[in-house]
């Protein structure tokens, strides 16, 4: 089957459950941000051309990498700003992982254990990532589903790329994901509401890149922490819901909201705590919480 998609991943904040901020002053972040890009192949050299523009307009050569993080608060504004008007579309699960704190996968690590440092231990293993990333590839698999005849009169597949990472296994990945794909008919692999579009997806089709060699991470990165910046209280209880205003018509959605589609709120049903300009991000997403 000819790629007819790329999906780009990245992701913004801690994935550390141990300790989180607020409640432990030096804990891992509230949030946790997993972006994906979703984009034509057909239409990727457009997407790059467009690119190198935002890129001159912050006073970057277009050779030069783009890190969010790097930039001062103006050139992330029009980096966003920029960002919602090109041709793709975003994908965010957005984990709040404060009911999450201090909770172990015993199973998961009970199946990976090795020796280290003298002594067994729990081997890494990515099921937070994972657990997040399969939410991602429901709402992305759809959304390829739905538009590959009208882009292309046929179906065609995703290519998932994502960027490279020390810390994280994408062979675990892969080996997840062949899992779900094995065992999708069992009764227990409906535990979320929504199921992955296999037709669309190869998933011997993944590929890990390095931040500087491709654009569309670089895409992913802006976002991913863009949103992360609209929502994540910094050391002084700072956030910009401008960042999430901005970037609300990118969101994939099936409705007038990308409410629990294009941006997906995690837990389900999560009321809060939030600030008045976390609600504030929240509102223009769809979802309606109490400051």
């Amino acid at each position: 089957m000819n790629c007819g998609f790329y999906l780009f991943v990245d992701e913004a904040g801690d994935e550390g459950l141990e300790r989180i901020r607020p409640i432990d002053v030096d804990g891992a972040s509230e949030y946790f941000v997993l972006c994906g890009v979703l984009v034509r192949t057909s239409k990727y050299p457009e997407l790059v051309q467009a690119f190198g523009r935002i890129k001159s307009e912050i006073g970057l050569p277009a050779s030069e990498q783009i890190h969010f993080r790097d930039l001062s608060e103006e050139q992330k504004l029009i980096v966003t700003r920029a960002i919602a008007g090109l041709r793709l579309e975003l994908i965010a699960i957005v984990s709040n992982k404060r009911n999450m704190r201090g909770y172990r996968n015993l199973r998961c690590e009970a199946r990976s254990m090795e020796f280290s440092r003298g002594r067994l231990r729990p081997r890494r293993y990515n099921w937070f990532y994972n657990s997040l990333f399969r939410y991602l590839l429901e709402r992305a698999s759809a959304e390829c589903r739905r538009w590959t005849y009208r882009a292309y009169g046929e179906t065609r597949s995703m290519q998932i790329i994502f960027s490279r990472r020390k810390d994280l296994s994408y062979s675990q990945t892969g080996a997840y994901l062949i899992k779900l794909k094995t065992e999708r008919r069992d009764r227990g692999y409906f535990n979320n509401k929504g199921t992955i579009d296999w037709s669309v997806l190869n998933v011997f089709d993944i590929d890990s890149r390095k931040h500087k060699d491709e654009i569309g991470l670089q895409i992913a990165d802006c976002a991913a922490s863009a949103i992360y910046r609209a929502l994540d209280e910094s050391w002084f209880g700072n956030v910009n819901p401008v960042y999430l205003e901005l970037l609300n018509k990118k969101f994939a959605r099936v409705s007038t909201s990308p409410r629990d589609y294009g941006f997906k709120l995690l837990p389900d049903g999560f009321r809060g705590p939030v600030s008045t300009d976390q609600r504030r991000g929240l509102l223009s997403v769809g979802y309606k919480l109490q400051s």
